[in-house]
């Protein structure tokens, strides 16, 4: 079974020669294996073929046996071909009858080919790899091919940030493919972040998360909750405050008066208005 090459995080895009550059697509990492039976797994190796089997049969017809893609099963909104990540996990979290009608907009789109008629490509160069995917792999409804840019990453990036897209990979040329490693600078995603002055609602009384806000039009309204970013030290200079703050208790939460301020940075808001990973930059003084 395939371990796919995970990414490291870059702050900023930048520009060389020696890379290309893709768009992140905001979905889950999948490992398609097309032999007699098409396989269909996540990163963390859980066989989900029996809920895909729009993108298995896809599989079979877009290329031979023997092949194995890397690449994000997704599901992009019909109406602007932007991935939608809230619609791609609730297709994820379903269990759709044997025959079901292909859910509007999935697609796997690959990024990547590790076999070739059962012989392993990951010692090949990037380049080498792409090359080979293009040749082997046919495009249908469902099954599709990133494209790669060979400069203007930084422009790219700022059309992302323009489109609220998720952000871009920028990889080496020359790179192999390293089975669940992470080597530094080889393949590099810089994210696109939004962020926002929020306050301190509540914490939690189970686990390390506070309950987070923002002010509109002179109202606080519920941004979620904060899980990332709050540090140990951070904890111990933010958690006395909160316990003398504390107004109203649950089983599961303590609310405070919102008087803390923080910067928190986030991917984007949900369609249920809110915070998708939230993470704690700053606690102001």
């Amino acid at each position: 079974m395939i371990h796919p090459m995970l990414l490291v995080d870059a702050p900023n895009p930048f520009e060389s020669d020696a890379h290309i550059a893709e768009l992140k697509i905001d979905g889950i990492r999948g490992i398609l294996e097309i032999n007699d039976k098409v396989r269909l797994y996540t990163r963390h190796q859980n066989d989900v073929s029996f809920r895909y089997q729009e993108i298995t049969q896809a599989a079979a017809q877009a290329t031979s046996k023997g092949t194995v893609l890397d690449g994000e099963f997704v599901v992009c909104d019909t109406s602007t071909g932007k991935p939608d990540f809230e619609a791609t996990m609730a297709r994820f979290l379903s269990n759709p009858k044997p025959g079901a009608n292909r859910t509007p907009g999935l697609t796997f789109v690959a990024f990547d080919i590790l076999q070739h008629k059962s012989k392993d490509l990951t010692k090949l160069n990037l380049m080498q790899r792409k090359e080979i995917l293009d040749e082997v792999v046919t495009e249908n409804e469902v099954i599709k091919k990133i494209r790669y840019m060979e400069h203007g990453f930084i422009p790219l990036f700022d059309l992302c940030k323009q489109q609220q897209l998720e952000g871009i990979v920028i990889k080496r040329r020359d790179s192999r493919y390293y089975q669940g490693k992470r080597p530094d600078n080889l393949w590099q995603r810089v994210v696109v972040y939004q962020r926002e002055e929020c306050v301190i609602l509540g914490y939690s009384k189970r686990k390390i998360a506070w309950l987070i806000g923002v002010e509109q039009d002179g109202v606080i309204i519920s941004a979620g909750m904060l899980k990332y970013g709050i540090t140990p030290s951070v904890r111990k200079e933010v958690f006395p405050k909160l316990k003398k703050m504390t107004n109203r208790e649950t089983i599961d939460f303590a609310y405070v008066d919102p008087s803390i301020k923080i910067d928190v940075r986030f991917r984007h808001w949900t369609k249920q208005n809110k915070m998708r990973l939230a993470v704690l930059e700053r606690v102001h003084q």
